[in-house]
């Protein structure tokens, strides 16, 4: 496999200031690059920017993966977590940490799990999957800690961790029901459906939240009414007004954030990785069971109506393709099956021996019956 890497830059809520910009540019002569949004390629070199420095000046998120390993994921928070006990189990001292602005409230979530070269399936449509990543932030702004525990996830299952010897952390309420952010970033980091799971399994869920369009209310009230009123006149004045973000910015510093709730389950990863095991072979035996259930239908339905189904090959027939070939000679083994208790047996068997006679030169067809064991050579 050749080399690949993709590095990946989103603004969320307010676009990079042009000066801002300017340094952006000086850190790729190659990306495009506008206030919204960076991406490069490379199949040959590296990225040389500085990631951390790029955030502070105005993007919000970053992803860097490349196809031998790197999948690295930070995010800009302004104001910090703003929920510091709730978030201190997942947090380690490398590679899930939280890099604190050297003044203000404000820092960077890292992620960035060590993984060597096919420990995880490739990802094909890396700029979409960033775009789906981007609601991380406003979820962990708002004290969501599931984004923090599937990031634990990662680390824990990297290449520098020993499951028997790694524990689990506590797991969030509602880990059962991710939102499509989470859903991408259990996808980034190869986190399977039968793990998360069994990671979420007793696990009650999130208890509904306070409607955040009355906070919001109740906060505004708080306002000046000069505050508002300048708010007001940047909308209307400014194409390129910033007071949305501005004012989030304020009611999310202001707002008290109740801690998520969380369970601990005294575990290690390699339990939590057969607990998965479990779920997987579950989820297997439920799917092999309603496939069986499905195939008795279909049997027992062509069983009723035997004719429809000749007909239906003599339509395929028709077509000359080497797929409809083997649909016929799949839909005859299926039909000689289904009649196998019943006073028809032979009729498939009959059928192909008529469509050999009929269609002489098919030889396609004809290895197609032979192979389902339908006509002699």
């Amino acid at each position: 496999m050749s080399e690949y890497q993709y590095v990946g830059f989103r603004a969320i809520e307010k676009p990079v200031s042009e000066k801002n910009l300017e340094y952006m540019h000086s850190q790729s002569s190659r990306a495009e690059i506008t206030p919204w949004s960076f991406d490069n390629e490379y199949h040959y070199g590296d990225f040389r920017g500085n990631a951390l420095e790029m955030l502070r000046r105005g993007y919000d998120i970053y992803l860097h993966y490349a196809n031998y390993g790197t999948h690295k994921l930070f995010i800009r928070l302004p104001h910090g977590l703003p929920d510091k006990k709730g978030a201190a189990p997942y947090l380690t001292e490398d590679t899930l940490k939280f890099i604190a602005d050297k003044e203000g409230p404000g820092g960077t979530l890292c992620i960035e799990p060590f993984y060597e070269s096919g420990d995880l399936d490739p990802i094909f449509d890396i700029e979409e999957l960033l775009d789906r990543l981007a609601p991380l932030r406003a979820e962990l702004l708002d004290g969501d800690l599931r984004p923090l525990y599937l990031a634990h996830l990662a680390m824990c299952l990297d290449y520098n961790h020993d499951p028997e010897e790694t524990t689990d952390a506590p797991v969030p309420a509602g880990l059962d029901k991710l939102t499509d952010a989470q859903e991408a970033l259990a996808e980034f980091y190869g986190l399977g459906s039968s793990l998360i799971s069994a990671a979420a399994k007793g696990i009650p869920p999130k208890t509904i939240q306070n409607d955040l369009k009355k906070e919001q209310m109740e906060w505004l009230k708080t306002q000046s009414q000069a505050t508002k009123d300048a708010w007001l006149l940047q909308l209307i004045s400014d194409d390129h007004s910033t007071v949305r973000p501005e004012m989030l910015a304020k009611f999310r510093k202001n707002r008290k954030v109740s801690s998520w709730p969380t369970y601990d389950k005294n575990r290690t990863i390699a339990q939590l990785e057969a607990a998965a095991d479990e779920v997987l072979q579950a989820k297997q035996l439920a799917a092999a069971k309603n496939a069986a259930r499905q195939r008795a239908k279909k049997l027992a339905t062509m069983a009723t109506d035997p004719d429809k189904v000749l007909l239906e090959t003599e339509t395929l027939v028709k077509n000359r393709s080497t797929d409809s070939y083997r649909q016929i000679a799949t839909l005859l083994s299926d039909l000689r099956e289904s009649l196998a208790e019943t006073n028809q047996v032979g009729l498939a068997e009959k059928q192909a021996e008529k469509l050999k006679k009929d269609y002489p030169t098919l030889r396609t067809l004809h290895s197609e019956l032979r192979r389902q064991g339908l006509i002699t050579k």
